[in-house]
């Protein structure tokens, strides 16, 4: 398949929904056709950003909900400030960070907003997801390149640390913990305001009472600070010796603690950690700043600054967030997009010559891994490198596919299938011709996904060949 276009520019908009803050940020992101690839493969080769909106602090209506109608309405302002329209944006992410994850409604608002923010935005959230795209938003992935090294970024936020390792431009370790700088929020005057299930936590090791509308000293809000911050850096020096290290952990504690050359920190409580300012919203946040950098040297890496701090993931989400297909894809013209939250589910196809009955176990069995009934719920199945693309071994996978797809393929739903190598287009034909089924077919190629994500994929913005892809996570509670 041969796409004439050589470069389009495309409009992204990144939106952060934090504990602490919430934010926006509008990119423009060149699509170019990869030179040096065989397949016509397109590649992001240049992002830069047109408008960042202003920080607000993020509203809730109560303490276990997110204000959805306020929050709206800021961001609408942001759109009208920036001179964007919804209709202007391509594509773009919208994550809810840290502890606001755990809202009630947190599902709900992620979902609204993206709905909102244009017509191919994702809704993502995900602590080590949250990790990576702060590590692209704070330059640490690009700086390790750069450095032909090994780069730690710790991106502090109001309810949690996201921690990535990387080394010479990828992210090859991440963590996250419970240490932000809102767990506890009070009023001018010292009173609770704002008390998260952490923070409670936090206290009652400290033996510090803890309760809404009861006041706290900034001597106590210090201690806990304190505490936070050992607690950071028992992670990120992989001791896991304190007592509240593995209880606050929220992922699996980082597997790569040493050989790092240069640390950086982004997120808000970095502005306190670089003194960019010195402003303070009534929590944790300027206390734990300062007790972190008095820990600086327990750290063996170069202590140097990001490219950004405080935008950081908000940047990463809509820069970082979006793949493209290859060329070679086959869409059925009828597909109506995006088509949104398809989990990704990855068959063992045997190696070698499998017949159509072993194809069609290995779909049957990733199917039954995550408890999904066949034909009661869309999902994407990836291979990644099993499908040759000589025309008998297509016929025989294609015939696999359907025979596993009883149900989808009776009740007329589409095949959605995702390859890492160039068959897309392929398979997509060979499908239609050997098999007969009238079933829409979505089949495109060149993207690598793994078991436990989520892809969102929108309609193309190539010659109705190339389709943009978010590959994403959606960890809520």
């Amino acid at each position: 398949m041969f796409v004439k276009t050589n470069r389009k520019w495309l409009t992204s908009v990144g939106i952060d929904i934090g504990s602490s803050t919430s934010h926006i940020v509008f990119s423009k992101l060149l699509l170019e056709k990869d030179p040096a690839s065989s397949t016509e493969k397109f590649m992001i080769t240049e992002r830069k950003i047109i408008h960042s909106g202003p920080i607000h602090l993020t509203p809730f209506s109560d303490p276990d909900t997110v204000d959805l109608e306020k929050l709206t309405a800021i961001l609408a302002a942001d759109y009208e400030s920036a001179g964007i329209n919804t209709g202007d944006i391509d594509t773009g992410a919208v994550i809810i960070t840290g502890e606001t994850a755990k809202k009630h409604n947190a599902e709900t608002i992620v979902e609204e907003i993206a709905g909102e923010a244009g017509a191919f935005v994702a809704a993502t959230a995900g602590p080590n997801f949250e990790s990576v795209l702060a590590a692209h938003g704070s330059g640490a992935i690009s700086r390790s390149e750069a450095i032909e090294g090994t780069v730690m970024n710790i991106d502090i936020g109001g309810g949690s640390s996201n921690i990535a390792v990387c080394r010479n431009g990828r992210v090859i370790d991440t963590a996250a913990i419970n240490v932000g700088g809102r767990l506890v929020a009070t009023d001018s005057a010292g009173v609770i305001t704002r008390l998260e299930d952490i923070g409670k936590e936090l206290g009652k090791h400290l033996g510090i009472e803890l309760e809404l509308s009861k006041r706290i000293s900034e001597e106590k809000k210090m201690a806990m600070a304190d505490e936070l911050a050992d607690t950071l850096f028992d992670c990120l020096t992989g001791k896991l010796q304190k007592p509240l290290t593995k209880d606050f952990l929220m992922t699996e504690p980082l597997d790569i603690t040493t050989g790092i050359e240069e640390v950086t920190f982004s997120g808000g409580v970095a502005e306190y950690i670089y003194d960019i300012h010195d402003k303070t919203y009534n929590d944790l946040g300027a206390h734990l700043g300062n007790a972190i950098k008095e820990r600086i040297p327990q750290l063996k890496g170069k202590f140097t600054r990001p490219a950004q701090t405080i935008r950081a993931t908000v940047i990463g989400a809509g820069q970082a967030s979006l793949e493209v297909s290859g060329s070679s894809t086959f869409l059925s013209a009828d597909i109506e997009y995006p088509i949104r939250n398809l989990p990704i589910v990855v068959p063992h196809i045997p190696s070698g010559r499998p017949t159509e009955k072993e194809i069609a176990a290995a779909i049957r069995d990733s199917l039954a891994r995550f408890d999904i009934v066949e034909g009661e719920q869309q999902v994407a199945l990836a291979f990644n490198g099993t499908v040759k693309p000589s025309y008998d071994h297509l016929t025989t996978f294609s015939k696999g596919v359907v025979s596993a797809l009883e149900k989808t393929v009776e009740k007329h739903d589409p095949i959605l299938m995702v390859f890492s190598n160039d068959v897309g287009n392929s398979v997509g034909n060979v499908m239609r011709r050997e098999t007969g089924i009238e079933n829409q077919i979505l089949s495109i190629d060149e993207i690598s996904v793994q078991e436990g994500d989520f892809i969102d994929i929108g309609e193309p913005v190539i010659e109705n060949a190339v389709v943009p892809v978010i590959i994403k996570k959606l960890v809520f509670a």
